[in-house]
């Protein structure tokens, strides 16, 4: 072997070494650099010199730098990454709902039990002006309750819009930043025929940072250059070039933004597939959470004014007038049916509430095509109904859709239907005066001083004043009915106020309430059989100013309505309906033993100010099932709607601990996989620092060889 021979084995060493060094140096310093993936130089030996005695070493060369990184595991941490993140921003914003639910001074709960109490005084005391104003108070602060709450959910839905407007860009600027990196890995391995590893662990650290807002997948191409996917297999990195992501407005609400896939100029709504990621945890968050949330809200409103008001509306005030409205009419003015702005029909649709007993918290989507429509709950995409011709009653949804106005529809035309969405934000107080409160009943019983008996007649309940039959106007009840015991088991019904009314022909005015058997003893006992009439003797007949019933020849003439009415003294008798069928639109008990002659006059409650019967229905409504067929309160409602809240947020929390530590699992074995270990690095350095001592010394042994040779040659 030459001297030339020792002097290039040597320098081969020696720059092998320093290489080596160099890439030790390179890891220690990216020890903390976020994605960084270790460096490690691979060497070979070069080719060997023939010669006579057998093939002779010519040292060593590096033949790569090798990136140490493993793409099972890092996809494995992207995949952890975008459950962790979508889960983390759906707890966020899910726990400020919970939040604001359950917070015992800002939440509904003890607002509707503050507004009951004040219904309850005035049960206690009708006539106080105090009480009323007290009421009207509660009244409103229970309005401005609906109101805060609602407007806190709209304050958490623009949040919402505003934050996927940020993670939108964010994807838009990443997906760029990606397609660039994959420009530069193209060109350098062209140049290089080697992996540029640091322009790898560039893009990587990228696409770490895309799948936190939306899944991805991705492959590599034989150039090096990674594509990447999202959603429903929407390219969004090929090559060197980026689609983006926009955002619209919903077709049939402005107010709700859809992530749109922009690609060379063509648009396509993709929200539904954005799973995972932030994006698709603030998705889910408004869809299933604030969507329904507010929709339970505004259930609650409606239950509330809708049932309040029908109670109301069969009360009297201070001023001897049935009672209006207490709240706003929201149960008609606030149900919204949004057309798709894209329909090209100029069909423009109205949605009123019916029965909020079967009302739901979801949307409805209704459909048009071929001459059919086709409701679909959103919830959970059921079937409704299909139907050809409007208005439609949707009794199993509690809700009427009718056409407001239009003249055309067209195929394909749609519309959302919001039945409780925007109610909270309207609820308010109608009335305005405290003797606009309607807390006595307009129907009052007044029982003979000189009965006989021992009976008992009561009001028992007022479910409609304006029967047709039975009318109620200010300061008139017509018929006024007088009950007279013929003897102690049969009554007869008197009307001493016009003309001979039998109750057959007042039942047929009154086409809405049917003929039904007469009901003896207690309400919902079994229907008594038709019994004789017993004879009695036609005599004229006169209520005296007391209320008693005298027998005489002079006054107004008393006019048989219906006789012969059986009465148990030991059961007692819901009075109506009569065994003929006979209804007023009110209830009215009798209860004990009664003699023949004992009266009873049923009459407008004039000047009633210390009646309270209708403030207690209206108290009753606080604990009486209003809602979900008849079996919850508004105030298990509310509940309700607190407890799944708060499981929700529990779920989310539980989820997102665990998430996060499949994430940091996922963390540590990329780490010991591709980390740099500072204690292998700093023996690495010695290792090759003497590596390159050594080789030094090889070169400066070649260097007196070579001396020596020149040194003969000049001799």
């Amino acid at each position: 072997m030459g001297t030339s021979d020792v002097l290039s084995i040597g320098l081969s060493g020696t720059l092998t070494a320093e290489r080596s060094l160099a890439t030790a140096s390179h890891n220690i310093a990216n020890a903390n650099t976020k994605g960084f993936s270790r460096q490690r130089v691979e060497v070979d030996t070069r080719q060997p010199q023939l010669a006579g005695i057998g093939a002779l070493g010519t040292g060593v060369k590096v033949i790569n730098v090798k990136r140490i990184h493993d793409e099972f595991v890092s996809q494995e941490m992207r995949s952890n990454a975008s459950i962790a993140s979508g889960l983390q921003t759906n707890y966020d914003f899910t726990s400020q709902i919970d939040n604001m639910l359950a917070d015992p001074n800002a939440g509904l709960a003890p607002t509707i039990h503050s507004f009951f109490n004040a219904i309850n005084n005035v049960s206690n005391d009708p006539s106080s002006q105090s009480s009323r104003q007290v009421l009207i108070g509660e009244a409103n602060a229970l309005s401005e309750r609906f109101s805060y709450l609602d407007s806190r959910f709209e304050s958490l839905r623009k949040g919402t819009n505003d934050t996927l407007k940020s993670h939108v860009n964010d994807v838009n600027n990443l997906a760029k930043a990606i397609a660039d990196v994959n420009w530069k890995i193209v060109l350098a391995k062209e140049v290089t025929q080697g992996d540029p590893s640091d322009l790898l662990d560039q893009r990587e650290r990228l696409l770490h940072q895309l799948s936190e807002k939306v899944v991805v997948r991705s492959n590599e191409q034989e150039d090096g250059a990674l594509n990447v996917f999202i959603g429903n297999g929407q390219t969004l990195v090929l090559g060197k070039r980026s689609a983006s992501l926009s955002l619209k407005a919903n077709e049939h609400d402005p107010s709700q933004l859809e992530v749109v896939y922009r690609n060379q100029g063509a648009d396509a709504i993709v929200s539904k597939f954005m799973k995972g990621g932030s994006i698709g945890g603030l998705l889910d968050f408004r869809e299933n959470m604030i969507a329904g949330a507010q929709n339970e809200l505004g259930r609650i409103a409606i239950g509330i004014s809708k049932t309040f008001n029908d109670q109301h509306r069969k009360g009297m005030t201070l001023e001897n007038k049935l009672g209006g409205d207490f709240f706003k009419a929201i149960d008609k003015s606030t149900p919204l049916t949004l057309p798709s702005n894209t329909n090209n029909g100029d069909y423009e649709l109205k949605t009123t509430i019916t029965n909020t007993d079967n009302l739901t918290i979801s949307d409805y989507m209704l459909n048009y095509n071929n001459g059919m429509y086709t409701l679909i709950r959103e919830k959970d995409d059921e079937i409704i109904g299909k139907f050809n011709s409007l208005p439609q009653s949707i009794e199993s949804e509690g809700f009427t859709v009718e056409l407001e106005r239009g003249t055309t529809i067209a195929n394909g035309d749609s519309f959302k239907i919001r039945p409780t969405r925007a109610a909270a934000r309207e609820f308010d107080v109608a009335i305005e005066r405290a003797n606009e409160i309607a807390a006595a009943a307009p129907v009052r019983v007044r029982t003979s001083v000189h009965n006989m008996g021992d009976m008992k007649a009561s009001l028992e309940n007022v479910a409609d004043v304006n029967l047709p039959s039975f009318t109620l106007a200010q300061g008139v009840l017509s018929p006024t009915i007088t009950v007279r015991f013929l003897d102690d088991n049969h009554i007869e019904l008197l009307d001493d106020k016009g003309k001979v009314i039998q109750a057959q022909q007042l039942n047929e005015q009154n086409k809405a309430i049917p003929a039904t058997p007469g009901i003896a003893g207690e309400p919902g006992s079994p229907a008594t059989p038709a019994i004789p009439a017993i004879p009695v003797s036609k005599t004229t007949s006169s209520l005296a100013a007391d209320g008693e019933y005298n027998d005489n020849t002079s006054g107004s003439p008393a006019d048989e309505i219906e006789k012969g009415i059986f009465y148990d003294p030991e059961r007692g008798i819901n009075l109506f309906p009569t065994p003929t069928g006979l209804e007023t639109g009110y209830s009215v008990q009798l209860t004990g033993k009664a003699k023949a002659g004992d009266t009873f006059v049923i009459e407008f409650n004039r000047d009633g100010v210390g009646n309270n019967v209708n403030a207690l229905n209206l108290g009753e409504l606080q604990s009486k099932p209003t809602l979900d067929n008849a079996t919850s309160n508004y105030s298990e409602v509310y509940s309700q709607l607190v407890s799944r809240v708060g499981s929700k947020t529990h779920e989310l929390d539980v989820n997102r601990e665990a998430q996060g530590i499949l994430y940091e699992q996922a963390k540590a074995q990329r780490e010991a996989v591709s980390g740099v270990n500072l204690d292998e690095e700093a023996a690495d350095l010695i290792k090759y620092q003497q590596a390159y001592e050594a080789n030094a010394k090889v070169i400066g042994a070649a260097s007196e060889m070579f001396d020596t040779l020149i040194g003969v040659l000049r001799r």
